[in-house]
């Protein structure tokens, strides 16, 4: 048995181990990206408010004075706690209103700065006045700390939340996908120890496992069909070419034996040629059935016409119809019937046809020779109303070398309908066999277009 290497990077130990990988990578990128931005972003809504107060502030002084300013100032750090606190200094530096968090000499320089004030960290906007003194805009960034730490928190939990539900999926979706590779690897194992009848399982979900699944059961039915062909093909020839290789041999011994006389040698080699046509027609109609089982003479294919081809295997047959004590019936509708074929295999399946109803109808027979279109399909007919083929062996007499208890005192090989058969496969059609009440009735029922 062939042993298989093991599918280590398909192990669920290792899938678990590279899906938390990836999860723990997306979740410190995403954590990372929220950070800088979120930080950016409170930053910017913070300046906002500071700005638009900083505005209102000034605004306010052009109207009502520094001394109406300062007293709003108090009211207000008396009365409001948040983020913010407010200061407005003279200009000889004295503080005349809100918060007394920095005297004017601790101040940064106008504009954005940053003071550590009582062990916390302070953002003060100094912006100072053209009526005079100095505005002070005091931000306490613990609460913007908070308020982002808050925000990274609320985004971690839900991206955590989210990538532990798309790991979950992905391992289950993981462990489903190695479960189906190794159902069709284990099919593989099988076939590659001989086991040809070994099948990848099918789920029924119209995956692309599944499509994978039937294209290998189409696969290997077919490899097991040619290898039973071949086997019955190599039974076969050992069973039916042991005859004539035979008499043969034996008909050569004899014509070297001395004392003969000139005409009885070469009677024994006419009988050794005789067998020896015998074997050569067998092996030819073996290629030509392999060659059309297997496609290779779907190179030969060129248009033509079936309502000429039937009309000329007519004209071909009837001599040999009429010896046979035989009437040969041809019908063929009117205009031509275009067809994408292989002519000298078809020419070559009629013929064997044909043949088969000449030797076997019996004298006094009439034979028909047809062509008929139904939807979609030529029907290539060859009837006759001899004894016919009983209904439980028309299955077998399409195989190769098959040949009824009737027949096997005449010559042939058995091989005649094995070829009409692989002749109507070759064009995607099939051989159909039925009761003609009386005789048989032969159809090679081809698709219309043809194959290109």
């Amino acid at each position: 048995m062939i042993r298989r290497p093991s599918l280590r990077g398909a192990r669920p130990a290792t899938l678990a181990l590279v899906v938390a990988g990836a999860v723990a990578a997306v979740l410190a990128v995403g954590l990372l990206a929220v950070d800088v931005a979120g930080e950016r972003i409170i930053a910017a809504r913070q300046h906002l408010v500071a700005e638009t107060a900083r505005d209102y502030f000034v605004a306010f002084a052009h109207q009502e004075g520094l001394e109406a300013m300062a007293r709003a100032l108090d009211h207000r750090a008396r009365t409001e706690h948040g983020a913010f606190e407010y200061a407005v200094f003279d200009n000889d530096g004295q503080r005349i209103g809100g918060s007394t968090l920095l005297t004017a000499e601790a101040l940064p320089a106008p504009g954005y700065g940053v003071r550590v004030i009582g062990g916390a960290d302070y953002e003060v906007l100094v912006q100072p006045m053209s009526v005079g003194g100095t505005l002070v805009i005091y931000e306490n960034l613990a609460d913007r700390r908070g308020f982002h730490a808050a925000i990274l928190a609320a985004v971690g939990t839900t991206l955590l939340v989210s990538l532990a539900i798309v790991a979950a999926v992905a391992l289950w979706l993981g462990g489903l996908l190695v479960r189906r590779a190794h159902g069709i690897a284990d099919a593989a194992e099988k076939i590659a120890a001989g086991d040809l009848s070994a099948r990848a399982p099918v789920a029924g979900v119209d995956d692309v496992f599944d499509e994978l699944a039937v294209a290998i059961k189409a696969m290997l039915s077919r490899i097991e069909e040619l290898m039973t062909g071949m086997r019955t093909v190599t039974d076969s020839l050992a069973h039916d070419l042991r005859s004539p290789l035979t008499r043969m041999r034996g008909a050569l011994s004899r014509a070297q034996e001395e004392g003969l006389s000139p005409e009885e040698r070469l009677g024994l080699i006419a009988e050794a040629q005789a067998q020896n046509e015998q074997v050569l027609a067998t092996f030819a109609a073996l290629l030509d059935i392999a060659r059309a089982e297997s496609g290779l003479s779907r190179a030969m294919m060129a248009p033509l016409d079936l309502a000429e081809l039937v009309a000329d295997l007519g004209d071909l047959f009837e001599p040999v119809v009429e010896d046979a004590g035989q009437r040969l019936v041809v019908s063929v509708p009117e205009g031509s019937a275009a067809f994408n074929g292989h002519e000298l295999l078809l020419r070559q399946a009629i013929g064997n046809l044909l043949h088969n109803a000449a030797r076997y109808a019996g004298e006094g027979a009439t034979i028909t020779l047809g062509l008929e279109r139904a939807e979609g399909e030529f029907d290539l007919i060859v009837a006759d109303t001899g004894p016919g083929v009983p209904a439980e062996q028309r299955g077998r007499v399409v195989e190769r070398f098959v040949r009824l208890d009737e027949a096997r005192s005449s010559p042939g090989s058995g091989l005649g309908l094995a070829i009409a058969a692989a002749c109507a496969k070759l064009h995607g059609g099939r051989l159909v066999l039925e009761d003609n009440h009386p005789g048989l009735r032969a159809v090679l029922r081809l698709p219309a277009a043809g194959l290109s």
